[in-house]
């Protein structure tokens, strides 16, 4: 008994201390399987965390072109000798969803799609995406004597990303809306 205990006293490697121990393969499969969970889920924030920004651009340029035709429109001289005209004219296009074009300025139909600094599609120099925004208007005369209008500005785009299938795009939109007064009592001489 005194040998064997000498022995192992002497040569530390045929007794092994409880405290030196590396991972057991069950558990270097259980946290591989974990990583890989996190993994997964890391990746599905990304691909939504990347659709909402797409998402946000879009409705920031959208805002950006509505508010830029609002003011162009709002600024338009309208006299009570020269009427209404041009850009502020009447019009109705039997708009039914809050999806569909303005009458201005194609009575109804699509306009001509624009990218996110007004440029047609297929005339861009800018380094700016295509044009995938339209922009369309309408005025309507709400008052009796003829003295003010009410203006809508809608800038509408088609997503063409992450579609299902039989889908070909989504149609988004928004709409603002403004008065504009008659310029006769602002008109200098």
């Amino acid at each position: 008994m005194c040998r064997s205990r000498e022995r192992s006293v002497n040569n530390p490697g045929l007794l092994r201390s409880p405290r030196v121990r590396g991972f057991t393969l069950v558990e270097v499969l259980i946290a591989t399987a974990l990583l890989g969970f996190a993994l997964i889920v890391m990746f599905g924030l990304h691909n939504q965390s990347v659709r909402s920004n797409v998402m946000a651009r879009k409705v920031t340029d959208c805002t950006y072109l509505s508010q830029s035709k609002m003011e162009e429109l709002l600024s338009t001289e309208w006299l009570s000798s020269t009427g209404r005209t041009g850009q502020l004219a009447d019009g109705t296009a039997g708009v039914t969803t809050v999806y569909d074009s303005l009458y201005q300025p194609s009575a109804g139909g699509d306009p001509t799609a624009v990218n996110a600094i007004w440029e047609q599609a297929g005339a861009e120099s800018s380094g700016q995406p295509s044009g995938s925004y339209l922009v369309t208007w309408e005025v309507e005369d709400n008052s009796d004597g003829g003295e003010w209008v009410q203006v809508w500005v809608r800038c509408a785009w088609d997503d063409r990303q992450f579609l299902g299938e039989g889908v070909s795009s989504t149609r988004h939109a928004m709409t603002i809306s403004s008065y504009k007064f008659i310029d006769d009592g602002l008109a200098t001489e």
